[in-house]
């Protein structure tokens, strides 16, 4: 409903969404919110909405939860959260079935409801991507070349650069704390910008691992150009992925880009809300900082300087935080351990059919980098993996729902029950969208029913999942 409300927008305007890629699916992030605010407003006679709003805490009795606690919480004028609460306990909710479809899992922790925030081991469920991954390059022909970690080259005893961890590599396939690094999504304009400033405490030397990348490119003859960012080839700095109205989408491209490898994401879900902020504020003060260097520094090759240096945040989007996005990208926090574990196999070795499929998903597995570090004197991005699938798979409704013995009325939308490796494809927001629709179904079969999450009617779920036009597998997809 909300991609057809998007193509209805643009085309009373005159503009074919289509002509952008990714068939049809995109809008300027105004043009996104106000859609959902509509359709907000639609069921304004049954839905309540609570703004400024964060989990305080959770009154659970045995295997359910009976209530949640909310925290007035405005964020600050970065979009960052708060520290501390204007009010606290300022809402109680009582309800007989919780969704909780949020990136953190922030509810289904509070239940004391099981969930990994690492990466398994390889052997663990046999997935050939679990685990350390020793550097081979980002796939897309980025790889760093060559690049001296060290402040003196060549010498260990000087220390590490800026933006490299001191961490050691590990045993290839051992498990691991670290997960995906994240990134702000910033949307850049070139018709009249707000100029990307950098953070107060910006000074080019932090930057030096992207000097040393971009000379160690050139030298290796695969230099960085500027029309690489925007023509989809191999070697990109920056990726720009073309938005209407002359806007545009930054995302991660080269080994050093947009996403904050040594940003602090393994302790995110964890973090006290004074640490979430200070992570928050780190993630763009990085990337502003990193903006700012590629379009002023004397060692980025001009055509690149002066290309990005006509671009910047738009007037009209993000208004209250000056055009910076208000929602950091995070791509992996906590992963419920539920009835039933999403593992590699199920993407790439798919069954047919699934009697509790709820959905598909089409996604690549998709890492990015999680660490980088030093290895044999060079540096070295570890974690990543990109591999396609090729084809559609089904998501079992199990992987929603926790373990009957840990709760009966809670399902968890993005957070599902699986592996770090499975979870780099159905974290993609079409699969979310997609799930968290069928989890709203699936809440309102076990209020009919009178009964958990775990012991809905499959069959007749699978019918209402019909009836409402998802499809859950691969031989429904239109030809």
């Amino acid at each position: 409903m909300s991609y057809r409300r998007v193509r209805e927008y643009y085309a009373v305007r005159g503009i074919n969404v289509d002509k952008f890629g990714n068939d049809g699916a995109v809008a300027e992030p105004h043009v996104a919110e106000a859609i959902i605010e509509q359709l907000v407003t639609e069921q304004s006679k049954s839905l309540t909405v609570f703004r400024e709003s964060r989990l305080a805490y959770v009154h659970k009795d045995k295997r359910r939860i009976r209530t949640i606690v909310l925290d007035k919480a405005p964020v600050d004028h970065r979009g960052a959260p708060s520290p501390n609460p204007i009010e606290k306990s300022y809402v109680s909710v009582s309800a007989a079935i919780f969704i909780d479809a949020s990136y953190e899992g922030d509810l289904l922790a509070a239940g004391d409801i099981p969930y990994r925030g690492d990466r398994e081991s390889r052997d663990e469920y046999g997935e050939s991507y679990a685990g350390i991954i020793p550097y081979q390059g980002s796939g897309h022909d980025n790889a760093i070349v060559a690049v001296d970690p060290y402040r003196k080259p060549g010498h260990a005893s000087s220390g590490l650069i800026p933006l490299v961890s001191k961490a050691t590599l590990g045993i290839a396939g051992s498990s691991s704390p670290m997960i995906q690094a994240y990134n702000f999504r910033i949307c850049l304009v070139k018709q009249n910008p707000i100029p990307t400033q950098p953070g107060s405490d910006y000074h080019p030397a932090t930057y030096e691992i992207v000097a040393r990348m971009i000379a160690a490119q050139a030298a290796a003859g695969k230099p960085f150009r500027a029309e690489q960012m925007h023509s989809g080839r191999s070697r990109r700095l920056l990726k720009f992925c073309v938005l209407p109205n002359g806007k545009t989408d930054i995302n991660n491209a080269a080994d050093v880009s947009m996403d904050f490898v040594t940003g602090g994401s393994e302790r995110y879900a964890k973090a006290s809300w004074a640490e979430r902020a200070h992570l928050w504020h780190a993630h763009e003060d990085y990337q502003r900082g990193l903006l700012y260097f590629l379009q002023t520094d004397p060692r980025v090759p001009e055509d690149i300087r002066t290309d990005l240096a006509q671009w910047g945040l738009p007037r009209d989007e993000f208004q209250d935080t000056r055009g910076w996005p208000t929602q950091l990208y995070i791509r992996e926090a906590r992963r419920m351990v539920g009835a039933y574990v999403m593992r590699q196999s199920n993407c790439q070795n798919p069954p047919t059919s699934l009697p509790d499929s709820v959905g598909l998903g089409t996604y690549s597995l998709d890492s990015h980098a999680c660490q980088r570090l030093v290895n044999a004197g060079k540096v070295a991005q570890e974690g990543e993996f990109y591999d396609s699938i090729g084809h559609a798979y089904p998501v079992s409704y199990r992987t929603l729902t926790p373990r009957a013995e840990d709760c009966e009325n809670l399902l968890a939308t993005f957070c599902v029950s699986s592996t770090h490796v499975c979870f780099a494809s159905v974290r993609m927001e079409p699969p979310y969208m997609v799930l968290s629709e069928s989890a709203a179904i699936a809440a309102h079969s076990a209020l009919v029913e009178g009964t958990s999450v775990q012991n809905i009617n499959l069959q007749h779920f699978s019918m209402q999942l019909r009836d409402a036009g998802l499809i859950t597998i691969s031989s429904e997809i239109p030809g």
